[in-house]
């Protein structure tokens, strides 16, 4: 099941995480006779590494057919106390992200790694992140303008083509920034982005999906007989994570939310503080001010997009 990258990312966590005795008490809880000198013909009284440790049981494991059993008590393990001590297994979601790509999953009912023909995009924990658990994510908030008009303008039906036709193009740009759609509403919702670099991954989907908007309007399937523009709020921060996404409460969420919906202009990222004092130079050239809003700095992108209605569409 391991190939050699995987191995060696097992490894890692173990080496990262846990000291040579507390690895030989791992593999006794798998194999009971599991004994760590014994397994490397070596001493009693000889001194392993962490590292050298974390070798001997994957290997062993892996000879054992245990590799499974082994990842699913580190993924148990984890945020939780194991020798005495609290254990947070280091690199553990990123891990399982990258192990989701090879078809399987975490099974948090039945406690077990699963494999499945689940579509990892459709696993809005990443297959990795643990119920209860707060990660440090970025969240986006996203929605059409003027939707209401919109639908009074040009019906139900048509709507619901272009609602089915944004939520795929939304979701096939998400699959390069490791992001995930929590939930959606026909005109927009929340888009959360985890594991590493979530936040720099979360403007640069930003600011592409604002600037493929055009092609987005000038397709030949597009629906309506003129350009529809987004709103999109951003904030980054802990969030608690839950199965059910809909009931997850978080300050992060809230403040995505409100910057959509109160700082944000048509066509535009509206994004907090902590957002613009992490992205660096090289994005933040792309915002300015927008002052205060509900007792925070907030900063609103220069426009991404040309004025479309004075390229003269051919619309239907």
């Amino acid at each position: 099941m391991l190939d050699i990258s995987l191995k060696q990312e097992v490894i890692e966590m173990l080496a990262l995480t846990f000291k040579a005795d507390e690895i030989n008490e791992i593999g006794v809880i798998l194999f009971r006779k599991f004994d760590l000198h014994q397994v490397s013909g070596t001493r009693s009284t000889e001194t392993v590494s962490s590292r050298r440790a974390a070798t001997i049981l994957v290997e062993y494991c892996m000879d054992k057919k245990g590799e499974l059993g082994l990842l699913e008590f580190l993924i148990q393990i984890d945020d939780s106390v194991f020798l005495g001590r609290q254990v947070a297994v280091e690199g553990l979601e990123t891990f399982l992200l990258k192990l989701s790509q090879y078809g399987y999953f975490y099974n948090p009912d039945k406690r077990r790694l699963v494999s499945g023909k689940d579509d990892p995009m459709d696993m809005k924990n990443w297959g990795a992140l643990k119920e209860g658990k707060s990660y440090s994510m970025s969240i986006l908030s996203l929605d059409i303008v003027e939707n209401s008009r919109l639908v009074k303008e040009y019906g139900s039906g048509k709507m619901k083509k272009l609602y089915a036709s944004l939520w795929s193009f939304l979701r096939e740009r998400l699959a390069a920034y490791e992001g995930r759609i929590w939930s959606w509403a026909g005109d927009g919702g929340l888009i959360a982005f985890a594991m590493k670099k979530h936040m720099i991954h979360s403007i640069q989907f930003a600011m592409e999906i604002q600037t493929l908007m055009l092609l987005f309007n000038h397709d030949p399937s597009y629906p309506l007989k003129e350009p529809i523009q987004l709103r999109i709020g951003l904030d980054t921060g802990k969030v608690p994570f839950s199965f059910n996404t809909g009931e997850i409460i978080s300050e992060v969420i809230n403040c995505a939310a409100h910057l959509e919906k109160g700082v944000c202009l048509p066509g535009h990222i509206a994004v907090s503080c902590r957002v613009f004092d992490a992205m660096g130079k090289g994005y933040a050239v792309f915002f300015s001010s927008a002052g205060e809003f509900e007792g925070e700095n907030t900063y609103l992108s220069i426009p991404l997009t040309y004025n479309i209605k004075e390229a003269e569409p051919a619309y239907s």
